[in-house]
């Protein structure tokens, strides 16, 4: 009897639930559970490459050279974000009807099921449209396109280090030594050579505008190509570095949206080997990895603050998985990278209090910042805080108002050694405009006596850059001084009327009063008995400039910069 009851009360064979004692190389890097077969089911299902490690893993030793602290980078990839992720990725692909196929053949015949593809996407009536786009060697030689190269290095890269160098070193060597009239990679090079002109610190190169043109052509193309390249979405992100620093807003922000969904289409956006199946007929493979996670978090970074100063929605992508840059000597993208993370605080669809709001203030302040591009992108962030604040907060303490003030002025002080460089950073004229214009707002005593210097400063940035724009600009900065001086101008006009009232009857009887009882203070000023021996002049007492009413400073003469 017992022995029959303890094979009863035994669970059936095959539902034990059995630890596998390996897990392959794939299924390690992604934390999922590994059935231990060769290859495994999750291997099969997203056709990765599975592959076990020969020899147990021995624990590394810990180097003795210590390497350069990324915490603020590393709260990127954390489990919950990388969970988070994980679960994006699992409902889009339950949403793609163009992945169901694949899927079902697994079920079907897990060894050769169909492939990702947009099986009766439509129905086929036309094919992919071939293009002719201009031969950049014959836009620029290969000496012209070395020194514009340079120009790009020394201005761009160290900021937005997207370009994986060797490969631009081999594509520049390669390319005027082939007659071909296109090379996928066109795009970047036309980019490079349009901002190593505009940045070169001079009048720029003669064919300029026709290297931007080319790279529109063939950029615009390749959002109705079957599958962009990594190269496609480099090619977009210089463009908007481009039309950030030449073009209206709109453009710029158009063209950031448009390299952020390059990104996604190319799979940039995760890291590689973590490609979700859904990305699998579009994805861009072989490419160098830090080089695409740079590419991808800077996209992030020009679409994010691009969308936030101009007032529009930024493109969100799901299931990110792509890890932050290492910081790595010769550029300052992680810098770039750390600041933007701090700025994600402001994303409109948080509910920031005033306390979070200057806590953001305080933590960009904080840091110290190498480079005066990067100076002026904390002088804007801290300008965006103040606007937010102004809506949040009922009243701003003066610490807060000292701190932007402060970064406010830093970053004037970076604008002008950029334009004396020659250096045609955006924010070389945004920074200044705006900081003028908080100036204003703030309108107290502290922000006004900052106005002029600020002003002598804006005017010094255009001597260097004599554009319409900055005339525009500083003129608009002017017509406003004007128009707070003309407010302050009324309001004390205001009150001189309120003590000049022509209307003297009540002063009159009181004075008739006092002649006639005698004053409180007798045998002082306002005597009864000898005030009508005074020959006071009243118009000439009111109308003089007493200090205690007069907050224009010592001097009496009204300072506005």
């Amino acid at each position: 009897m017992s022995s029959a009851l303890d094979r009863s009360s035994r669970p059936p064979i095959g539902s034990i639930r059995r630890r596998t004692k390996k897990a392959c190389e794939t299924c390690k890097l992604r934390k999922r559970k590994c059935d231990g077969h060769e290859p495994c089911s999750f291997c099969l299902k997203y056709e990765y490459d599975c592959a076990y490690e020969a020899q147990p893993r021995k624990k590394p030793s810990r180097p003795s050279i210590a390497r350069p602290s990324t915490k603020p980078l590393e709260r990127a990839s954390s489990p919950a974000l990388a969970a988070r992720a994980d679960v994006n990725q699992q409902q889009m692909e339950a949403n793609s009807g163009t992945a169901f196929p694949h899927f079902l053949g697994k079920s079907l015949n897990p060894q050769n099921p169909p492939k990702v593809h947009g099986f009766s996407w439509n129905l086929g009536l036309r094919h992919e449209p071939i293009q002719q786009f201009a031969n950049i060697s014959s836009l620029v030689s290969k000496d012209e396109m070395s020194a514009l190269v340079g120009h790009y290095l020394e201005r761009i890269h160290p900021i937005y280090a997207v370009l994986d160098l060797d490969m631009l070193e081999k594509k520049v060597g390669l390319r005027w030594d082939n007659s071909i009239t296109f090379d996928s990679y066109d795009p970047v090079l036309c980019g490079v050579a349009a901002l190593g002109s505009l940045y070169s610190g001079e009048n720029g190169h003669r064919t300029e505008e026709a290297l931007v043109q080319c790279a529109k052509e063939i950029l615009e193309a390749t959002c109705t190509m079957n599958k962009p390249l990594i190269h496609h979405a480099t090619g977009w992100v210089l463009r908007t570095l481009y039309l950030r620093s030449t073009g209206c807003p709109h453009t710029s922000w158009m063209a950031s949206c448009s390299a952020m969904h390059i990104i996604e289409a190319a799979g940039a956006h995760q890291d590689p080997g973590m490609i979700s199946l859904v990305y699998s007929d579009t994805a861009d493979v072989g490419v160098d990895e830090e080089s695409q996670r740079r590419l991808f978090w800077v996209a992030t970074v020009l679409n994010t603050w691009i969308s936030y100063e101009y007032g529009r929605s930024r493109v969100i992508l799901r299931g990110i998985s792509c890890k932050p840059p290492v910081p790595r000597a010769g550029d300052l993208t992680a810098e770039l990278v750390s600041l933007f993370q701090i700025s994600q605080r402001l994303d409109p669809d948080q509910n920031n209090r005033p306390s979070d709001l200057e806590d953001v203030l305080y933590h960009v302040q904080s840091l110290t910042l190498s480079h005066d591009a990067l100076v002026l992108s904390q002088a804007n962030l801290a300008l965006t805080i103040y606007r937010r604040l102004r809506v949040a907060a009922s009243s701003i303490s003066n610490d807060v108002i000292n701190c932007v003030i402060r970064m406010g002025s830093d970053g004037t002080a970076a604008a002008v050694r950029m334009s004396e460089n020659r250096s045609p950073w955006w924010h070389v004229a945004n920074v200044p405009f705006q900081f003028l214009c908080i100036l204003l707002a703030i309108d107290s005593k502290e922000s006004l006596s900052h106005v002029g210097h600020a002003m002598r400063s804006f005017k010094t940035i255009g001597i260097h850059f004599n554009t319409p724009t900055v005339h525009i600009a500083i003129e608009t900065v002017d017509s406003l001084i004007k128009l707070l001086q003309r407010k302050k101008e009324r309001e004390i006009n205001l009150l001189r009327d309120s003590i000049q009232d022509q209307d003297s009857g009540p002063f009159e009887r009181n004075l008739s009063s006092t002649q006639e009882y005698g004053s409180p203070l007798q045998g002082g000023l306002f005597d009864g008995n000898n005030l009508e021996m005074i020959d006071w002049d009243w118009n000439a007492f009111f109308d003089a400039e007493i200090p205690l009413f007069d907050d224009r400073g010592h001097g009496g003469q009204m300072r506005y910069g």
